[in-house]
This record gives C-alpha cells, structure tokens and sequence, in this order.
C-alpha cells in the first residue's frame, strides 16, 4: 500500500473566485490536460498567509516501468500556490518512499520532497511562464529524472548536502586558525534575514562571545548522483557519508587526538564550540574532480567532543587529562548524538584566488614593480592591480589628497589630506588584509633618496603615471633605473597611449617620445588628438592650482585597456607604442599600434641629439626623389634644456617656392610657417622648429661644406637670440651628419 504525506485541510467545493488567479489558471489547466486527474484541493495556513494545495495524479506513459530512479509510471503530486513566497508555484512529491535525486528543493525529513524543476531565478521564468507549460515542465522532470539524465553531463558535480540557510564568511587566513591553541575566531552576524551570513572575526579577548577552534577534516572521495538533507548530528554525517562510500569517525578521531598535544582540562575549553571543515574530494567517472568544504558548526566544545569519543583517560591529581587510545572496541555511542548546524563556507579572498578569479597566469603575476603617480590614473591602475593580484608594487607620489580629487580619484573624503600613497595603501589592507599592502613612499621619484633608491633596484619595471615631462625624460637619462613605460590620457579623455622601452632599453621613453609626436602629425587620428575639449578649473588659491575638466568616465574606460595591454606588453621584450582612441558617440575604441624604430644618438656641440631609424630612412627617401637635384628643409624636434637634448621628430615639407639643383639648395618661405604653426598646434606646442637638414648629391659625404658652415653660423645667430640652440643635418647616400650649434 502506498503511503502519502498530508498538508493542510480539505477545501470543500471551493468557489473559484475565492482561490488565488494562479490556482484557479492552474487548476484549470490541469482539468483540461489528459494525462493530470485532480483529487482535491487542500489550503494551508501559514506566517506567509495561506498556501492553496492542487493535489493530483500525474502520468503521461512516458516514465518507464522499472527505471533506475525508481519513479512510478504515475506520481502523486501537490502544487503549491502562494503568491507571497519567493517562488510562487511549487511541486511537491507526496509518497513516502520517493527518492532522493537530483534537482530537488532542501526540506526536512519526514517532509514531501520538493521538485527543482527550473534553473533561473522565478523572476526570469514569470516572463515566459504558463500553467500548460508548468504542466509540461513536470512531466519533463519526471521523464527525464526516471532515467537520470536530469543532470547533465556537462554540468558541475552538484553540492552533496543541501544548503543551509546559514553562510559563513572565513578569512583568508584560516589555515592559521587550524588546532591553535592560541588564535580562536568568533562569528558574529552580519545581515539579516535569510540566508543568515556570519562572519569569522579573530576572537576579541574579554568578548562574551564564544571563540570556536577549526578542526580541518579530510574524509575518503565520495561519489555522490543525489543530494541529501544535511544532517542533524555527527552519527548521522558519518552514516550518510559511510552510505556514499566514504566515513566520518577515523578521520574524525585523528583530527581530534592530534589536537590533543597537551593536557586539557574542562575548564580550559568549556567556553568554546567547535567548527569542522570537512574537506570532501568528489569523484566522477573514477576521476577526482573537486575537493568540496562542508562547514558544520558543533555544539559542543574541544574537551566534550573528546570525552565522547573516548579520547581521554583519567584524570590527574591537578585534574588535567591526558590523550589515549583504545586498543580495541568498547567506544561508546555519545558522539553520535552531539548536534549540528550545518554552514555554506564561503573563504575570504586574498592574491592567489584573485589572480584565479581573474584568469592572470600566476607565472606572470610575480613582477616588482614601481608605479610614479597615483592620481586619477595611476590610483584606477592600483586599484584593478591589487584586486586582481598582479604584481607586488611600491607607490611613489608627493600629493596629498585634496577635495577636488575625490571626483575621479580612488579614495574617500575621510581620507582628506593624507597622502595619496598612503590612501591606496590603505584602501588595499582593506581589500585585502591578510597579503602584504604595497609599500608608499610619499616623495617624487626623482628625490635623491634612500628609500626611492631600494625601490628602482629592486623593481623590474617602472610605470610612469606622473602625466609630467620631467619624470620619464629624466628616468630615460638614468642607466640604473628599470625598464620604464609611461601611460597617460590626452586633455580631453578621449584618447590614451603607452610608451614602453624594450626590455634591454635600447629604445627609451624620451626617444620614444618623437616617433608618438610624428605619429601624431602623419596619422588621420592625430588631427584632434591633444585637443582640449573641456577647458580647466582653478581648484585652489595658486596660480599652478588647476585641474582639467574630465569624467571619471573616461578615467575608467581607459585604465582598463591600458592594465589589460601593459599586463601583456611587459612579457615582450621589444619596445611599444600605442594609441587608443575612444569615439564619444559610439563608445568604440581604436587601437593604433605604432611601429617604432632603433634610435641613433649622438653627442653635438653640447647636446645628446637623438634620431630614429625611421626619420632617417625618410630623409633618405627624399633625397633620392629630388636626384640629382639637392633638396632639404625645415626640422621639427623636441628641445629639452634640462637634459641638454634634442630629439628629432619630423621635417616640414620642401617649400615650393625653394630653389635647388645638383650644387646647392635654398630653402623658400611659401607656406612654412603656415605648417609650423599647425605642428605646434597639433603637438600642443611640444614640437617646434629646431634647425634645417639638406641633402648632398651623388659621390659626396655628408660632411659640412664653406657654404654649410655658414649657414649654421646665420641659424645660430637666429636662434641664439632666444637662447635656443640649432640642429642641422645633412645627407648623402651612405650618411648623416649632424651639427649642433
């Protein structure tokens, strides 16, 4: 005879109109379908106002006789209709006997067993749900459940107990917590309602709250197909864990006795319960596929778990007890009965489960590195870097933090002037506390200091985010610095761009800096490239007191794709150069990868002048269109006083109104200044005129002639009356001579 569960009362000739519209949708759908016979309807009162029971005999012929999951041909079923829970519409199954499977709701034993019969959330499924497509869902379940194709092969191991509704959030470094005698958690709840979230804090001594001690568990594999109720207490953990071929008690016996290193009394323990990790390996196929962390909270201290496993001998004449071990037989049964409240362990994050989480290549993630300025870039940068696990780095920036920062940097007002390193390394401790913080250095890395010093030389890579001339011209000039790469954003946000060295930094930020300013007048993007589109703010009483308008926005858009390409280009040994240009309408980004060429310098006059491979195969190009004639130009360049060095970017194109021919060449006028004034314009006045280059004809050297010498004098005295020095440079077939004046 076969047995079935009850809920609730009988409802006698119920009026439609009285029931819930999903009950009365339902019930009519059910009437309506062949293979579904209505028995009764039941009501159910409860906290959540009344629940209305559908009860029915369910069989479409499509459940074979004999399945392995030992479902019947027809089922009797309730569905549940209350608008006030959570999912609105439930299945339960009412024989007594019926299985355990998969892809059923948690209840308690004795209790129907409830269907899982969707895998999106019910506000997801409301939108395309129907009471005929319900139907047809349960039969699905029933179908497919029968044959135990319910899970799919493709999917994760399902979870062996169902959940509880208690959470429990560890940090990151319990392992520590794990049988010390000296470090205890305590766990105080963190939210309310459900599920219950707690959290393990270390144990505050003098707290009224009582400290739990970590016992680790490692149990044999277990090969599971069905998820169970959880457990009430140890004997019954230990028979469901025996039933799926695996156990409890040896383990447990181990982990207890090797706690028990020194004497115990009841006293010392008697304040404290236990939390046991239990630490399950998963076997599918015959292969271990995962190790699942149970968390089961024991209502019964260190002391009284050992009495009732017979761990303990007599005690002594001071009262301490001493560990055992019995020899064979005779151990009692208390144990079984020690209670337990089952908790979903969740782990606190730290650095290696952030470089998982963020599929970073541990391999790759080890860089030391320095980064120059944490302001609105450089502090998103840190940010995303210490999230995601990457790197160890050292902070180096002589800000504080101001109101005005608030706006794009990472920080918070209480943090209102502090200094910015200090700001993000705090805000790290906070992300994670248990990895070492970056080291701040509240200076310019360009301090002669001890401590900027230690940093550069034990770091690997330099990234300059000090949106300033004079850190990375000045880094480029130190052999003793690390590979450098300066990242930056353009005025107006739209645009940023990487300069990196090569990793033997043959090919420095300085030189690198011509060859991005050509780019810039060569390429259709470089039109408005360093346009500043939202003018300036005064932000405080100086007259230096400025900040440019830009959203934080585009702080974000682009220290992203800046973290992501810089994480990649650093594990290249060349060097780089690249712009990303964002479209303010579309939000598409461009990408426009610069190929860079070996950089020739030499020292003129004074000066370290510094040319790259692809200028000089340009002037090389002219001078042969112009053969036999001679032919030259006006030069574009990059004048640094400080460093006492030119670099040399780009020429203006020969004036048409030039005069030229095999023996000479004189530069005109037509349009130059013209195109001067747009170079300057479009480099935002960082490029200008440096001097001239010509060419020679065939079977002559690049050597400076009478008549050349006496136009570098001319320039000289020209550009001399700004105090500016004057480049020429001359070339011939197989040369390039320059002269600095």
């Amino acid at each position: 005879m076969i047995e079935y569960h009850e809920s609730g009362v009988r409802l006698e000739q119920p009026e439609r109109d009285d029931l819930y519209p999903d009950t009365a949708s339902i019930l009519n759908a059910c009437q309506a379908h062949p293979y579904t016979d209505v028995i009764e309807l039941r009501v159910l009162a409860s906290d959540d106002r009344r629940s209305e029971i559908i009860i029915v005999d369910a069989g479409d012929g499509t459940v074979a006789a004999n399945n392995p999951a030992g479902i019947r041909r027809k089922e009797r079923l309730a569905i549940e209709i209350n608008p006030h829970h959570r999912i609105p519409v439930l299945v339960h199954t009412l024989r007594k006997d019926f299985p355990v499977l998969s892809h059923q709701h948690a209840s308690l034993k004795g209790e129907p067993r409830t269907l899982c019969l969707y895998d999106a959330a019910w506000s997801t499924v409301e939108r395309s749900w129907t009471p005929q497509r319900f139907i047809e869902r349960i039969f699905w379940w029933l179908r497919e459940s029968a044959e135990l194709r319910l899970h799919r092969d493709d999917q994760p191991l399902e979870q062996l107990f169902y959940l509880s509704p208690y959470q429990l959030i560890l940090p990151a470094d319990y392992a520590e917590y794990f049988n010390s005698g000296q470090r205890k958690l305590t766990l105080r709840t963190v939210n309310e309602g459900l599920p219950v979230t707690l959290r393990a804090v270390p144990e505050i001594k003098g707290s009224s709250v009582r400290p739990v001690r970590l016992l680790p568990i490692s149990v044999p594999p277990v090969e599971a197909h069905t998820v169970s109720s959880f457990p009430q207490t140890l004997g019954k953990l230990h028979e469901q864990l025996m039933a799926w071929g695996s156990g409890l008690l040896k383990p447990l016996e181990d982990t207890v006795y090797e706690s028990l290193m020194c004497p115990i009394k009841k006293e010392s323990d008697q304040d404290e319960r236990i939390l046991i990790l239990l630490l399950v390996p998963r076997i599918k196929d015959e292969c271990e596929r995962r190790t699942d962390v149970l968390g089961y909270y024991v209502n019964a201290s260190r002391y009284e778990l050992a009495c009732a496993l017979d761990l303990l001998g007599p005690k002594d004449e001071k009262g301490f007890q001493y560990r055992m071990t019995l020899l064979a037989g005779g151990r009692g049964s208390e144990w079984e009965s020690i209670q337990l409240s089952q908790i979903e362990i969740r782990f606190g994050m730290n650095a290696s489960n952030a470089r998982d989480m963020s599929a970073i290549d541990p391999a790759t993630a080890l860089i030391k590195g320095v980064l120059v300025g944490v302001g609105a870039l450089g502090s998103a940068l840190a940010d995303m870097w210490i999230r995601e696990g990457w790197g160890s780095w050292t902070l180096v920036d002589p800000d504080l933090l101001l109101p005005h920062n608030l706006c794009r940097h990472t920080g918070f007002d209480t943090f209102l002037g502090q200094p910015k390193t200090e700001v993000i390394r705090t805000l790290a401790e906070n992300i994670y506390p248990h990895e070492p913080a970056p080291v701040a250095i509240n200076k310019s890395i360009l301090d002669d200091d001890d401590d900027i010093s230690s940093a550069l030389k034990n770091s690997g890579i330099v990234v300059d985010v000090s949106t300033t001339f004079e850190v990375p011209r000045t880094l480029a000039l130190r052999d003793d610095t690390p590979r450098t790469v300066s990242l930056f954003l353009t005025p107006s946000g739209s645009s940023s761009v990487m300069l990196m060295e090569d990793e033997a930094r043959l090919q420095r930020v300085d030189a690198l800096e011509g060859q991005y300013y050509r780019a810039i007048l060569n390429s259709d993007w470089g039109t408005h490239h360093l346009q500043h589109h939202y003018g300036d703010r005064w932000v405080g009483g100086g007259c230096r007191d400025i900040s440019v308008r830009m959203s934080n926005e585009s702080i974000h858009v682009h220290a992203g794709i800046l973290s992501r390409q810089l994480r990649q280009t650093v594990l290249r040994k060349e060097a780089r150069l690249c712009v990303w240009s964002s479209d303010e309408a579309s939000g598409a980004v461009s990408a426009h990868e610069i190929p860079l060429f070996p950089v020739i310098s030499a020292m003129k006059g004074g000066w370290t002048v510094k040319v790259d491979q692809g200028l000089v195969n340009k002037l090389r190009e002219i001078r042969m269109m112009a053969l036999p004639n001679e032919t030259g130009g006006a030069i574009l360049g990059i004048t640094d006083f400080k460093n006492r060095s030119i670099v040399l970017v780009d020429v203006l194109a020969t004036p048409s109104d030039s005069v030229a021919s095999p023996t000479h060449f004189v530069r005109g006028q037509e349009g130059q200044e013209q195109a001067l004034e747009k170079a300057r314009h479009l480099t935002a006045h960082v490029v200008d005129y440096v001097g001239e280059w010509h060419s020679h004809p065939q079977g002559y050297s690049a050597r400076a002639s009478s008549d050349d010498e006496k136009l570098i004098e001319t320039l000289h005295t020209k550009m001399s009356a700004e105090g500016l020095p004057v480049a020429m440079v001359i070339v011939s077939e197989n040369d390039i001579n320059i002269v600095v004046k």
